[in-house]
Order: structure tokens, then C-alpha cells, then sequence
């Protein structure tokens, strides 16, 4: 679940698309704190979702690039990239950040990716290359390093973690009327 990162208590979240034009308008980007360039993956075919609050949904607390990889050798959801926004990173630049607003960012964006995967009949196999300090967190959530960088997460590991992060579902966020 999403933490407050100071009461340590649950918030609720929500998911929805974020387009092109949003990544430009809200400054998604290397220029304002972000690692990637998040218009990359919406010109290589990725849809792009935002993780967001109720208190604020306009603004995201972390984003997914997922693509669906119909493949007969991969079927699976690829993950080009994932990021919490920089107000939720836990070092910026190396150093603690001591302002962090929620943790658990990247732990319910990798839970949407599986959640995903099912929904898109891919059985919750979800790919993604990571860095190779990132290692011990894809293996914590359940992921086999499968060749080189690229890990993989199973059907059994999706459905553990879409049962502990959606017990009711993926919420989609909605303007209220």
C-alpha cells in the first residue's frame, strides 16, 4: 500500500493514463527532477500510467511505462520504465531525502504492472531490465533474474502482489462531476 511518509499511514491511489501532452505540460522530465525522459516511451509505443492520490490527483507520485509483448517467446507486460516522482525518491543526488511524501511508490507501480499483465492475458508475466542496484528490490517483490539485467516476474509473484496491493481492484481515477 501507499505510505504517507510521515504518519506512515495508508492513502488511497489510483491510477490513470498520462498522455504526451500532460509529460510536457507537467514537466515530467530530466529539467525538473525526474531520471527520464518520459516522452521516450510514448514514441516507442508504451502507454504510460500515473500513480495518483485523492487529494491530488492532478499531480503524479509515480509513473509506468508498460507495452504489451505478444511474442510466442516473451508474452508477457514489458516495463521500459519506472520512477517515483522526486518528491517521493528516497536519496536524490545520493542524499536521504528527508522530504519525502509516500513510500511504497515503486512497490504499487510494479503491483499495476502485474495487475496489467492479467488484465491484458498475459497471465501476470511482467519483463523489465533493471539496474543492477536495484536487484535486491525486484527480488523482495518476487522477480527471477532470468538472463543479463532483465528480470521477470511469474504468475504466482503477480498474483501475490495484485492480491496485496488491489484486494478490490485497480481504482481509476475520475474527475468528480
Amino acid at each position: 500500500m501507499l505510505l504517507n511518509a510521515t504518519t506512515n499511514s495508508p492513502v488511497d491511489y489510483y491510477f490513470r493514463e498520462v498522455g504526451k501532452e500532460e509529460v510536457k505540460g507537467n514537466s515530467y522530465l530530466t529539467d525538473y527532477g525526474w531520471e527520464f525522459n518520459w516522452l521516450h516511451p510514448i514514441s516507442h509505443g508504451f502507454k504510460v500510467f500515473g500513480l495518483v492520490t485523492n487529494y491530488n490527483p492532478e499531480f503524479v507520485e509515480g509513473l509506468i511505462a508498460l507495452k504489451e509483448n505478444p511474442d510466442e517467446d516473451f508474452l508477457c507486460v514489458d516495463v521500459d520504465i519506472i520512477e517515483s516522482s522526486p518528491q517521493n525518491k528516497k536519496f536524490i543526488k545520493g542524499v536521504l531525502n528527508k522530504e519525502r511524501s509516500h513510500t511504497n511508490v515503486g512497490r504499487v507501480l510494479i503491483a499495476f504492472a502485474c495487475w496489467y499483465s492479467i488484465e491484458k492475458g498475459f497471465d501476470g508475466y511482467v519483463g523489465l531490465t533493471s539496474k543492477s542496484s536495484k536487484y535486491p528490490f525486484y527480488e523482495s517483490m518476487g522477480a527471477r533474474l532470468t538472463y543479463g539485467q532483465h528480470f521477470m516476474f511469474d504468475n504466482i509473484a503477480a498474483t501475490r502482489l495484485v492480491k496485496k496491493y488491489f484486494p478490490g481492484g485497480v481504482l481509476w481515477w475520475q474527475e468528480p462531476n
